[in-house]
């Protein structure tokens, strides 16, 4: 039962790379609420090469954290 509410709070937040630099990405997350936040991410976090613009999505659960790049 614990398991079903967990996953009911499952967060997925889009992301936007602003800009790259000394091996971080600035990044701009919009929350599913529409408030923007300003992050500073490792590149070697992203599963894709990015560049200026790279959309991703970040999908938060219980026990995990999951990073996409969209194709």
């Amino acid at each position: 039962m614990m398991k079903f509410f967990s996953l009911c709070f499952a967060v997925t937040m889009n992301g936007t790379v602003d800009q790259i630099y000394n091996s971080r990405a600035i990044v701009e997350l919009v929350a599913k609420d529409g408030h923007a936040h300003e992050e500073s991410l490792p590149v070697w976090m992203f599963p894709c090469k990015i560049e200026e613009g790279t959309k991703f999505r970040i999908k938060i659960k219980e026990d995990s954290i999951t990073l996409e790049c969209d194709q």
